[in-house]
């Protein structure tokens, strides 16, 4: 464990802090990696575009990255070299970034529609789908080995902290393709290669673990998606994030919460972690549904909804995972985000959600 970064939990500006830093030096520190640092300078491109004051620090050295990679792959394509094929989607990537000039990527931006926040993510929206974009029949899935996971390697090149959280050896990754702030992904013991579906040992060690973290991290909450709502990766993570005045979902207006306005999915709402182990031993055992789940502090908003697949998304969202079900709504083009209405919104809950 890296004593030096411990202290990143006690403050948010600490937190703050240990995020940042480790985006500057990822842009030297792997530029001698087989991939030149293509994959490092994605991520690094796609976090500072997401946050402007990141950005204001970083976009001379990302100009910088770009026309080094930009000479490179020149060079190396021209030369008749054939790239490895681990480096396909990061190089398809870049190469939507070149289509469209540095100059012209778009930072993050966002606004409050009625009861939900939505943001126009540019950069998100040139991802590799992945696992997201399919059918999903199951809720559960062997842990595959020749499919993304999150290996050794990975983990210590894109983590800005590792250590021991409630009993577990933890990292703290960077999220390739941020949407929330402070986004990152929480990998327990990533050496055992669980797959995605959370047994009561994992969830029990969430809540454990968010309420330790809110203690010292006011607005500290943690993102879970089953199998089935737009997980990209069948290998255990959970997603963070830094939100002090909380998530739409979290409002006290919602009858969930004590309030009067009903939330157009059902989200149900606990305070221990046992009573939510039933709510999703039931889930698991029906596996005719899938859930997301927002971990806050002594609280767990639980989502049950439509597998991906079994519906069909409008062309304006990539598909509603844990962020939008807890009322965050992305979008890829700038008219999408300027013309978005409630309405669509509506509809686009009520097509994930139940029958009653």
């Amino acid at each position: 464990m890296n004593s030096k970064i411990i202290p990143a939990f006690s403050l948010e500006n600490e937190f703050q802090d240990a995020y940042r830093n480790k985006l500057g030096a990822m842009l030297q520190t792997h530029e001698e990696e087989r991939d030149f640092g293509l994959a490092a300078f994605i991520l690094v491109c796609a976090n500072a575009y997401f946050d402007i004051d990141t950005l204001s620090t970083m976009k001379e050295d990302l100009q910088l990255s770009f026309l080094r990679l930009k000479n490179y792959f020149g060079q190396f394509f021209a030369s008749g070299q054939v790239l490895e094929e681990r480096y396909a989607e990061d190089m398809l990537v870049f190469l939507k970034m070149a289509l469209v000039g540095m100059d012209d990527l778009q930072v993050t931006q966002h606004k409050n529609l009625s009861h939900w926040t939505v943001q126009f993510n540019h950069l998100r929206s040139f991802r590799p789908q992945r696992s997201a974009a399919r059918v999903v029949t199951s809720i559960d899935s062997q842990f595959n080995e020749n499919l993304f996971y999150y290996d050794p390697v990975l983990c210590e090149r894109e983590n800005f902290w590792s250590g021991m959280i409630q009993g577990k050896k933890t990292y703290l990754l960077y999220n390739k393709y941020p949407f929330a702030r402070y986004h990152a992904l929480l990998i327990p013991e990533p050496e055992r290669r669980q797959r995605q579906f959370l047994e009561k040992e994992n969830h029990t060690w969430a809540w454990n673990a968010t309420n330790f973290l809110t203690e010292m991290i006011p607005g500290f909450g943690v993102g879970y998606n089953s199998l089935g709502t737009f997980a990209s990766v069948n290998h255990l993570h959970f997603q963070t994030f830094i939100e002090q005045g909380g998530l739409p979902v979290t409002q006290n207006k919602w009858k969930h919460n004590g309030g009067s306005e009903t939330y157009p999915v059902v989200c149900t709402v606990f305070d221990s972690w046992e009573e939510s182990w039933s709510w999703l031993e039931t889930i698991h055992t029906k596996n005719t549904s899938a859930y997301n789940l927002l971990y806050g502090k002594n609280r767990i908003y639980c989502f049950e909804r439509k597998k991906q697949g079994t519906y069909k998304h409008s062309r304006w969202t990539s598909g509603f995972a844990w962020y939008e079900v807890s009322g965050n709504i992305i979008t890829f083009n700038r008219e999408d985000f300027m013309n978005l209405t409630p309405d669509q919104v509506d509809k686009e809950f009520q097509k994930i959600a139940i029958p009653k």
